[in-house]
């Protein structure tokens, strides 16, 4: 079986950051209150104008020059998003024709927040088993879009970003050991976002993010727990053996939680939920891309993702 691994990582995220001081003047709250509950500081939005496609393109571009492949060399793009600039055509096709990546194969997937995590590992699937070598991942999000500014315990969540990942089977240098994708459909109303038909019949109440947040944050921690101890099992690997987690950068009282949990010395979570909030599927591209230099070769890295569905994800990486 073919080894499939990353060859190249970007990120890009908007220049408005949005402070907590900035939303102490737009909601009722403060910024002792948002640190406290969520570990966020600061976001980055988009602005009126922009759209979020920009920044896919530009965080796909930078890993494809990191990977040294020429456009025509991608075979696919997969792009997750929940928040496309447009419903059609799709992202990757749009990311594609930017890059001039003219003989790929193109397709969006939404899994929430978990959505880099299954596209890395339905892209990994598509390496090991087609006549193929290149294949870019891409996580694109603008969930400030979708929140109530009027709301205090949703609108301090999010920021906008992007990530982007280059995958090959040739001779990868930090190869996948191991993915794992998983949902519990029966908690899908644990997190919403509204649709079409919200809009059109002027029901804003049901078209703005809202979720169970006591429900979230104990499937979370539970999961990650979980994904901590089975994803290295079948790499045959030991949990303590991982030098870095990199989890869903949610909440900072879900990531502490989660690493009271492992209780690894040996292990260090990465977390940046308090510069650039919550983006949804770009969040572990954008902590990766942040910490890529520190890691040393055979270091493991294991990145787990959680969201709405309720889904999962992850991966474990060697250095």
């Amino acid at each position: 079986m073919k080894q499939v691994g990353i060859c190249g990582i970007g990120a890009a995220a908007p220049k408005k950051v949005l402070s907590n001081f900035d939303l102490e003047r737009m909601v009722d709250t403060s910024d002792e209150w948002i640190v406290t509950r969520t570990g966020i500081r600061e976001r980055r939005v988009l602005e009126k104008d922009e759209g979020i496609l920009g920044y896919v393109v530009e965080a796909a571009e930078i890993a494809r020059k990191q990977s040294g492949i020429a456009p025509e060399q991608i075979d696919f793009v997969i792009s997750s998003t929940l928040s496309p600039d447009r419903v059609s055509p799709a992202q990757a096709f749009e990311v594609a024709r930017e890059l001039q990546a003219n003989q790929a194969f193109c397709f969006d997937l939404n899994a929430a927040c978990s959505g880099l995590m299954y596209g890395l590992a339905t892209a990994e699937s598509f390496l090991k088993t087609r006549e193929i070598k290149y294949g870019l991942v891409t996580a694109g999000e603008q969930v400030s879009r979708f929140l109530d500014y009027n709301d205090r315990s949703t609108c301090i969540l999010f920021g906008d970003g992007a990530a982007a990942l280059m995958l090959t089977n040739d001779n990868p240098e930090h190869v996948i050991l191991a993915t794992e994708l998983g949902a519990n459909p029966n908690m899908s109303e644990e997190v919403v976002i509204g649709g079409v038909r919200h809009l059109l019949n002027n029901q804003p109440g049901d078209y703005y993010f809202r979720q169970n947040g006591k429900s979230v944050f104990r499937f979370a921690v539970s999961k990650i727990k979980e994904l901590y101890e089975t994803i290295p099992e079948k790499a045959g690997v030991r949990p303590e053996q991982i030098k870095y987690l990199i989890p869903h950068q949610a909440n900072i009282r879900i990531i502490d939680a989660a690493a009271k949990e492992i209780a690894s010395a040996g292990t260090e979570v990465i977390a940046n939920v308090d510069r650039y909030g919550n983006t949804s599927s770009a969040s572990i591209g954008l902590a990766l891309h942040e910490v890529w230099g520190r890691f040393q070769k055979g270091d493991l890295i294991l990145m787990v993702g959680f969201g709405a569905g309720l889904s999962w994800g992850g991966a474990l990486i060697q250095w």
